[in-house]
């Protein structure tokens, strides 16, 4: 069953650029202590990225990824105090909230624009910041980037492209001060390991989906799918005694 969850989530990921992290780590908290599921989650979302690194720096839009990339720096390190602090019985539903919340934005999302305003090009740091706390502490930074990208007014590819440099940046970043504190061990290595080639099996066929099959409102699919696997998820943390 995780096998499949993790070919599931690699399909979503390599279609759409984002929502891997996100639906793993909800699907994964039903079984795994929230710190086991987040640094597998992370490094999975780091290694199932790889391929698709190539075209998203040819297709990424350059000063709006380097100024989200420079407030998730910022963003990290807080993130990571916070994940080691706070109690583990607070992570599930929090993660599930996150999610949960995000994916009812992403499905409020307007239409995208067509031109990139100077406004939204000014606001990437602070966007990048809030992403990459919610990475950091919930593997949930998927929404708040979708929701400024969206509003960006940047083309379909440009799109998807930053959106894989920003998510492969802060899942690294947070990996590597994880286990720069310890968090990281050899558990999450065994699981990640056991996990990794269903994913990467989604991912590429995601992949080839992409280049074939156009959807039109593909972020309303992902937050549909948001919002119901993190209200499942929380119902499930609520009920546990």
């Amino acid at each position: 069953m995780l096998m499949l969850l993790a070919a599931f989530a690699g399909l979503v990921r390599g279609y759409s650029g984002f929502g891997f992290a996100m639906i793993l780590a909800l699907g994964l908290l039903s079984v795994r202590s929230p710190a086991d599921v987040i640094p597998v989650v992370l490094l999975l979302d780091l290694l199932c990225s790889a391929g698709l690194w190539p075209r998203a720096l040819r297709d990424a839009h350059g000063p709006l990824t380097m100024r989200l990339v420079a407030g998730m720096g910022l963003a990290v390190p807080l993130g990571v105090v916070m994940w080691a602090w706070l109690p583990g019985e607070w992570l599930a539903p929090l993660i599930a909230s996150l999610c949960l919340i995000g994916g009812v934005l992403v499905l409020r999302q307007p239409p995208t624009l067509t031109v990139l305003r100077n406004t939204a090009l000014r606001a990437a740091f602070w966007a990048g910041l809030g992403s990459g706390l919610a990475t950091t502490l919930a593997s949930a930074g998927g929404p708040p980037l979708m929701l400024y990208l969206l509003r960006c007014g940047l083309s379909a590819s440009a799109l998807r492209a930053t959106a894989i440099l920003f998510f492969a940046a802060s899942s690294g970043t947070a990996l590597a001060a994880m286990g720069l504190s310890g968090l990281v061990g050899p558990t999450h290595l065994h699981l990640a390991a056991t996990l990794l080639l269903p994913a990467l099996v989604g991912n590429l066929l995601g992949q080839w989906l992409h280049a074939r099959w156009e959807v039109c409102s593909l972020h309303r699919l992902v937050g549909a799918l948001l919002v119901g696997l993190s209200a499942i998820s929380l119902w499930s943390s609520q009920a546990k005694p």
